[in-house]
């Protein structure tokens, strides 16, 4: 079982080891009265800003991962190699755990087979595959 709530509270808390890190840096910059040419404070509370930004958007997808707990087997019909997907939510995808590749919900390859049924054939990329296997993450 791939846990995505772990995934995600180790992003968060990556997040703000990086928002601390920022805060320290833009606090401990000199303001614009002690030197009219450094931009390292201005850099470094745009880095907090956005940083944040992030942070709130990792909270907000700890409301979506309940929908996301299905995990295809696919086979390319040209070579016969095999190929599992974990789709996720985006901004959680890009990396691969026992074998299994976790993919965007928002990938062409994500609209491709969300929803279908075992069976189902398709192109990529001027490649046929199948899906070969649904099973829930468990």
């Amino acid at each position: 079982m791939i846990d995505l709530v772990g995934i995600l509270n180790e992003k968060i808390e990556s997040t703000e080891k990086s928002l601390k890190r920022a805060a320290f840096e833009r606090d401990n910059s000199a303001t614009p009265m002690e030197s009219q040419h450094d931009q390292t404070r201005q850099i470094a509370n745009q880095l907090y800003n956005a940083l944040l930004d992030e942070k709130k958007g990792l909270h907000l997808l700890k409301r979506k991962l309940k929908d996301f707990n299905i995990i295809y087997t696919l086979e390319n019909l040209s070579s016969g190699t095999k190929y599992r997907f974990f789709i996720v939510p985006d901004g959680l995808g890009g990396s691969t755990i026992d074998g299994i590749t976790l993919i965007s919900d928002k990938t062409p390859l994500s609209n491709k087979i969300i929803g279908k049924n075992t069976g189902y054939a398709y192109e990529l990329n001027g490649q046929q595959f199948r899906i070969e296997k649904i099973e829930d993450n468990k």
